[in-house]
């Protein structure tokens, strides 16, 4: 057989296989939005998986986007039925697939017009009852309902301390027609929780609001395909953009919007929807009637949640209720890497039988170099303990020495002084009182004895404290014992180069105090502060300020500031203790003296630092009850 007769021989088989398959069925889908909406892309999909016809029964599937969430006025839906009808009226589908309800209402009120006596499929239909009792015979499809109480209940359940709800709902044609059943499902959640409409809010200002909502809210995203300016948006780059924003966990009612940050909700599946469809198509082109094939009610919607917005708002998965989807949930590390854990695994057994014995041997020599350690602390502890222990006893001796060195020093001082007085009155009747300067020397010999009386009962006051701890308090007007105080010490100050200020800010009452303790007390403080003023170490001239004020708790204070040097914090605590001194020269009395003084009046004294710079050194006594009338 020639070459040009094998040739004819397969055309004529090709030709005769090619004219023995069937004409394609034609399918026309027609979708609700406009092509950029994601939906169109899942509806398309779950159709062409539910149709899953035979090789033998080929079928070509077109689209047409209506834009109908966009657009549905009259004048628009006119124009669109006036364009399919002449576009398909040479070659009529032979089967519609109609996508949402807007697309399906458009059918059945236009189909004498468009496809008369083509069957008609629907999906995500929400049809009334009324609108599925007067469906026509070629017409059925799957219905699907949003669950707004049942994703509200779970909100409510998965944020046990929720307090308010926001919904989020647009105010385009498609956005209106689902207020009435929003607002019949939230009625019964209105005595529970707070609802706040956020209403066709343009997208920026949507923004704002969702970033400052109050504490314990939800949010559900219901849908916006328009705003109160006539914008028109995508649903899905809505709830993105509300849930990068929001201080709030964000719901939906759509699985389309999962991945955009909602934790999930009571969802419609889109894509479920378009399978149901297309396996009701694919029943009618095998050739069953369309009016046996009754309508679907996809109108129970399963609780599916995002894993990952369960961790951002920290949900407890076990608040789920059951049967619930997760999503996006993170595979473990066991399911990831199995084998190569189970050969980590067996090099670890082996290398940790190894390290243990090392571990023991290591253990041993820790707990022996625990227990020296331990022991050279102890050690260290009971020699500083001894230290401590050695300068206190040498501190009490010192001690005990110079109080009774002060009582021998006070005893025979007080007898020269007792003969300088002697001396005094005798010289006082000897002068002759006709002499010239007999009337100033006798003042001058007054002054001598009245100066030896003070310092005689200076020393006896001082041992009558030293020994019993008592004072002989009386009423005492303490400003003008301080200005006595500060003209007795201003030759001194001015002596080095200091300036001695004196203030009251406000009049100060009585005290029931010794005049002459205090005076001793305040002159100690000056003198102190003076010679620290006069060692500023910067060259300044030294100040030192004298004050005297009522506390709120019916205490007078007296406050002795100067500009020197200050003192050390870590001596601060130390300086009013006996025989400690920070002068070279010091003996550590002087301070120790004055504590002892204040606090026989029932007082305290404490040093600061002085916020000006240097030391501020104060001491509060009580001040005096009132006399009793008679």
């Amino acid at each position: 057989m020639g070459p040009s007769i094998l040739a004819l021989l397969l055309l004529v088989v090709t030709s005769a296989s090619a004219s023995a398959l069937p004409e394609p069925k034609r399918i026309l889908v027609l979708q609700s939005f406009r092509n950029a909406m994601p939906v169109n892309s899942d509806f398309f999909a779950g159709i062409r998986e539910g149709l899953e016809l035979p090789i033998d029964r080929p079928v070509e599937i077109d689209s047409e986007d209506l834009d109908l969430s966009r657009i549905n006025d009259e004048k628009y839906v006119r124009k669109l039925v006036e364009i399919y009808a002449l576009k398909y009226r040479a070659s009529p589908p032979n089967l519609i697939i109609a996508t949402h309800t807007s697309a399906v209402r458009l059918l059945l009120n236009h189909r004498d017009k468009l496809f008369p006596g083509v069957p008609i499929v629907f999906c995500a239909a929400e049809l009334s009852s009324e609108e599925l009792e007067r469906l026509p015979p070629n017409v059925t499809g799957v219905t699907s309902k949003g669950d707004f109480a049942g994703t509200l209940e779970l909100m409510s359940r998965l944020h046990p301390d929720l307090r308010q709800i926001a919904l989020i709902l647009g105010m385009g044609d498609l956005d209106m027609l689902r207020e009435s059943d929003v607002k019949k499902a939230v009625r019964p959640f209105q005595t529970r929780f707070e609802i706040i409409w956020l209403h066709g809010l343009p997208l920026s200002e949507l923004v704002e609001t969702v970033r400052a909502l109050p504490p314990h809210t939800a949010i559900l995203y219901v849908v916006q395909f328009g705003d109160r300016n006539g914008v028109s948006y995508v649903p899905r780059k809505v709830v993105q953009a509300v849930s990068e924003n929001a201080n709030a966990p964000v719901y939906g009612l759509w699985d389309t919007l999962m991945g955009t940050g909602i934790v999930g909700g009571r969802l419609i599946s889109i894509e479920q929807q378009g399978v149901m469809a297309g396996k009701i198509a694919r029943r009618i082109l095998l050739g069953e009637a369309p009016a046996s094939i009754p309508v679907v009610r996809m109108e129970q919607n399963l609780a599916i949640v995002d894993a990952q917005q369960l961790k951002r708002w920290n949900i407890d998965e076990r608040l789920l209720p059951e049967g619930s989807r997760i999503l996006n949930r993170d595979s473990s590390v066991w399911e990831q890497y199995r084998d190569i854990i189970l050969v980590v695994i067996g090099l670890i057994a082996f290398q940790a039988l190894w390290i243990a014995a090392l571990l023991r041997n290591r253990q041993r020599l820790q707990r022996t170099q625990t227990s020296l350690n331990e022991q050279y602390d102890r050690r260290v502890r009971a020699e500083e303990l001894a230290r401590r222990l050695r300068a206190r006893i040498g501190a009490a001796d010192k001690q005990n020495t110079l109080g009774a060195l002060a009582g021998r020093i006070a005893h025979e001082i007080n007898q020269p002084l007792i003969a300088i007085q002697n001396y005094a009155q005798a010289a006082k009747r000897y002068v002759a009182t006709d002499s010239p300067k007999g009337g100033k020397l006798a003042e001058l010999l007054a002054e001598m004895a009245g100066e030896a009386d003070r310092a005689g009962a200076i020393i006896r006051k001082i041992r009558k404290l030293l020994t019993t701890g008592h004072i002989d308090a009386v009423r005492v007007d303490l400003d003008l014992v301080l200005k006595e105080v500060v003209a007795v010490m201003k030759p001194e100050a001015d002596a080095c180069g200091c300036r001695l200020d004196y203030r009251v800010t406000a009049p100060v009452p009585v005290v029931l105090a010794d005049a002459l303790h205090v005076q001793l007390v305040v002159v100690n403080l000056l003198r102190n502060a003076m010679e620290a003023a006069a060692s500023d170490p910067r060259g300044r001239g030294g100040s030192v300020s004298l004050s005297i004020a009522e506390t709120a708790e019916r205490r007078v204070r007296v406050s002795v500031a100067d500009s020197g040097p200050g003192v050390p914090a870590e001596e601060v605590e130390d300086i009013f203790e006996s025989l400690y001194s920070t002068k070279t020269t010091g003996m550590g009395v002087g301070l120790a003296t004055c504590r002892t003084i204040v606090e026989a009046h029932g007082g305290r004294i404490w040093c600061t630092a002085n916020p000006a710079g240097g030391a501020l050194f104060q001491f509060e006594i009580p001040v005096a009850e009132a006399e009793a009338e008679a």
